[in-house]
């Protein structure tokens, strides 16, 4: 029972350090951006490439992996990112270092899961449960308000900084088209890969023995192809 206290204080620790790592060294200039290349890189990958992308558009086409860095984080980095936390913790409990080291790994993957589907939607599972749609539309916003809603995965720092955005009716109305249109087009492309109800799919069409082959059929003869078969 108080592991679990400890993972509740963990997420709510990792909110507010995802919020000013992101707001602070993701999304300004700051002492460490100009004096180290790292950091320059961080925030350059971030605010100028990643932000400019998706300045009109909120996602895009699906990319092969390795090819989506500015969107992900590195999981297997998370332990040595949090070791300082979790130092800290350790003095007044193991349990509270445990805690958190799961936890700030945890974000990180979930992060580049549910970042990774709201750039380049591929209609994961999860991406029709009521949780991550509301992440993804918290995260839309800051798209369209950069200097708002900079937490991704725990939006609980925000509310208490006072800097969640607030979607106007113009927004409302961009995300209703942004997300339906993207819906409509995973649902065509759900049909053309499988095929209706009662229907083949194109690809089995294709190579169906059944359907009349066009190139093998008497001049000025027409192909019928049966999709109810």
């Amino acid at each position: 029972m108080k592991f679990l206290g400890w993972i509740v204080f963990s997420c709510g620790l990792m909110s507010f350090i995802e919020h000013q790592v992101h707001a602070r060294l993701m999304h300004r200039r700051n002492f460490l951006s100009e004096r180290s290349a790292k950091y320059k890189r961080v925030f350059e990958s971030h605010a100028i490439v990643h932000h400019k992308h998706y300045s009109k558009i909120f996602h895009d086409e699906p990319v092969p992996p390795g090819e989506d860095k500015e969107i992900r984080l590195t999981v297997h980095k998370a332990p040595i990112k949090g070791l300082p936390a979790a130092l800290i913790l350790a003095c007044f409990s193991w349990k509270a270092a445990a805690a958190f080291t799961a936890v700030i790994t945890a974000h990180h993957w979930i992060w580049n899961k549910i970042h990774l589907e709201m750039h380049k939607p591929e209609q994961r599972k999860f991406s029709k449960w009521p949780v991550y749609r509301f992440l993804a539309r918290y995260h839309w916003l800051h798209h369209r308000y950069p200097d708002k809603n900079f937490n991704v995965v725990f939006p609980f720092a925000d509310y208490v900084l006072g800097t969640v955005a607030k979607a106007t009716p113009e927004d409302e109305r961009a995300m209703i088209l942004e997300f339906e249109s993207n819906q409509v087009a995973a649902d065509a492309a759900e049909v053309v890969s499988t095929g209706l109800p009662g229907e083949k799919p194109v690809a089995s069409v294709a190579g169906d023995a059944s359907v009349p082959n066009p190139a093998s059929q008497p001049v000025g003869a027409t192909a019928t192809v049966d999709l109810t078969a």
